[in-house]
């Protein structure tokens, strides 16, 4: 891997931009892979000496360093958990993740869930969305949920209720994903349901994602699957 190659893994945007403007002043790169953050300012430094080489052409060092800082990049997904009770090193909540998510749509939600329990938390902040004009798609179950889809369906007026056809086959089958998707900006991908034992007690796990591909991602699938009819309008 080139010298140009390993800086890019290594710094962040923010890192590259630093070290390119003491490389700039300096013209040492000892001095400027201090300006990395500490982690990094070991493994930076070689890298950063293979780039300007023999010649010291600090130029050539500040352009790619420059280069590298004006790269987009996307944070990685955030792990959010629920556990029965608080433990060290928790990430966050799979239910204050998904409530914070459907509370900062402007435009759009889907969302998908196997079960939901009445007065659930998750359902509250889809039903507060449509009060503020948010248009609502949600996927159900019906094949073990009928009832809380319909409860659902009731209780999200004005909302696209999706569910699973029946296969062909006549195989048995469900609608067990679980997410939000929002406003093709950010999306929640996660083992809870929109219950309160999954908000309170089980153990769950999630990914929490602001990268815009991924939310776009999950709503195009879901409107894919409608069209060819995987996905029925609940009567």
């Amino acid at each position: 891997m080139s010298a140009i190659a390993r800086l890019g893994a290594l710094l962040t945007p923010e890192e590259a931009s630093r070290v390119a403007a003491s490389l700039r002043q300096s013209r040492r790169p000892n001095i400027a892979a201090k300006r990395a953050y500490g982690v990094n300012q070991a493994v930076v430094r070689t890298p950063l000496r293979e780039l300007i080489g023999s010649d010291t052409s600090v130029e050539r060092g500040v352009a790619a360093l420059e280069g590298i800082a004006a790269v987009p990049r996307v944070p990685r997904p955030d792990l959010v958990w629920t556990n029965p009770r608080d433990v060290p090193g928790a990430e966050g909540r799979t239910t204050k993740a998904a409530l914070d998510l459907i509370n900062r749509a402007e435009g759009v939600v889907y969302a998908a869930t196997y079960s939901a329990g009445w007065g659930s938390p998750h359902l509250v902040a889809l039903k507060n969305a449509r009060t503020r004009g948010v248009a609502v798609t949600i996927v159900v179950d019906t094949a073990q949920r009928l009832e809380t889809a319909e409860m659902i369906a009731g209780m999200l007026d004005g909302a696209r209720v999706w569910t699973l056809d029946e296969p062909e086959d006549d195989a048995y089958a469900i609608q067990h994903a679980k997410l939000i998707a929002v406003d093709d900006r950010e999306a929640l991908v996660t083992s809870a349901n929109f219950s309160l034992a999954a908000a309170e007690r089980s153990l769950e796990c999630g990914l929490l994602s602001v990268d815009a591909t991924i939310a776009t991602g999950l709503r195009e699938r879901l409107d894919l699957l409608h069209r060819h009819g995987v996905l029925i309008d609940l009567n």
